[in-house]
């Protein structure tokens, strides 16, 4: 048989917004996305898919979301982790601003604070600690790594492989050579070291098997001039495990590769509010919705047919690596 591949659905559960819009506190945010959900979890449900929710602090002080929520993890074996975006995650001490949406460029002693604050509030709602984390912009390095271990964290899953920030201030993760869990080094997320926290990258790859060569320097290459080529051309593209960036096609042949090449896990993600009509720019419509759900149903259908899948949540995770 076939060996087991571990898979995560790690979703960012948080407030609707226009991405690009004005970073303001979360006084002026709603969380309605979180109602939208149930359809979503009764999928997941059938196929056996275990969901780990990420939530930030408008979705963990909203009382009726944060019931939904908690009743998934009662009911379903969902896990409920935290999501810090630092805009509207009280103590704002910050200059509010672009650079400063991403934690990792906020003073370590700032970073501490607002976890804390987020990390208490979830606990209370939700009757336990949270031990998994995603940084919001995918705004982590390793100053964060004792933040989130003093508050006892045990996994993270900011990494995104071939991701390169536009600024300087934006965070940057490149070509990894070894997209599979690991333990960080305390100076460098990218290596492997002594940190306790296991880091879960989330799911990128190419459609097909390339060259390592090709894999290193991808990133490098001109959008218009080669990557256009190898697409048109020899049907090699980069793509996330993500329903609203690529295809049922797109998705199935990613996931395909990246265990026919030996990886022991894929972590699929998306946000929360890609499931409510018009509260992302994925999703603008009820129709979109329902496409969306129906692409995941197929591929979830497509995936357990040809492999062997075990679903679990990021804690179950660091239990296994």
């Amino acid at each position: 048989m076939d060996k087991k591949i571990n898979f995560l659905v790690t979703i960012d559960t948080e407030e609707e917004r226009e991405w690009g819009s004005e970073y303001k506190d979360h006084t002026h945010y709603t969380v309605e996305n979180i109602k939208w959900l149930a359809p979503l979890q009764e999928l997941f449900n059938k196929h056996g898919v275990k969901a780990t929710y990420l939530i930030d602090y408008p979705v963990a002080i909203d009382r009726e979301a944060t019931a939904i929520l908690k009743n998934f993890a009662t009911r379903f074996a969902a896990e409920i982790g935290t999501h810090l975006h630092p805009w509207v995650n009280p103590p704002y001490k910050e200059e509010q601003g672009v650079r400063n949406s991403f934690t990792h460029n906020l003073p370590v002693e700032l970073q501490f604070e607002k976890m804390k604050v987020l990390t208490d509030v979830i606990a209370e709602a939700m009757g336990r600690q949270p031990v998994s984390y995603r940084a919001g912009r995918y705004g982590f390095d390793a100053t964060t790594i004792p933040v989130l271990e003093e508050l006892g964290y045990t996994v993270d899953t900011s990494v995104v492989p071939f991701r390169r920030g536009k600024k300087s201030y934006e965070p940057s993760f490149g070509y990894l050579p070894d997209i599979e869990p690991y333990r960080p080094d305390y100076k460098d997320v990218l290596r492997p070291g002594q940190a306790k926290l296991l880091e879960v990258p989330l799911t990128v790859g190419f459609n097909k098997k390339v060259p390592r060569l090709l894999e290193a320097n991808y990133l490098d290459l001109p959008n218009v001039g080669i990557r256009r080529i190898l697409s048109k051309v020899f049907d090699v593209d980069l793509f996330w495990l993500r329903p609203s960036y690529a295809g049922l096609k797109a998705m199935l042949q990613l996931s395909d590769s990246m265990i026919a090449g030996g990886h022991t896990f894929l972590n699929m993600m998306f946000h929360s509010n890609e499931l409510m009509p018009g509260g992302s720019k994925y999703c603008k419509t009820e129709e979109d919705v329902q496409n969306y759900l129906q692409r995941l149903d197929r591929y979830f259908e497509a995936l357990n047919k040809k492999h062997n899948i075990r679903y679990v949540t990021l804690k179950e995770m660091n239990a296994l690596y």
